[in-house]
């Protein structure tokens, strides 16, 4: 199956996970999809979706979406010390 439409399929079945599961699971597959794919941008976008569909306003604004990118760059931080 083409890559591409793999990756469609996948933020599809994320986007459904993100409405329907809980956040701690949500995350878990986050994370799982993270260190599969070599760099998996999406996690972000995902990441400021929660933030919009769950969060009120008077808590820490965007905090799914600092989580998703610390979560981004700890995952890239490791893979470079793994290949070295």
């Amino acid at each position: 199956m083409n890559t591409t439409v793999v990756r469609l399929l996948i933020f599809v079945s994320v986007f459904l996970s993100i409405v329907f599961l809980p956040w701690w699971l949500t995350l878990i597959y986050l994370i799982g999809l993270a260190f599969y794919f070599q760099l998996y941008l999406e996690i972000v976008f995902f990441g400021f979706i929660f933030d919009h569909l769950f969060l009120s306003s008077r808590e820490t604004p965007y905090k799914a979406l600092i989580l998703t990118t610390v979560i981004l760059a700890i995952i890239i931080f490791i893979r470079n010390q793994i290949r070295k």
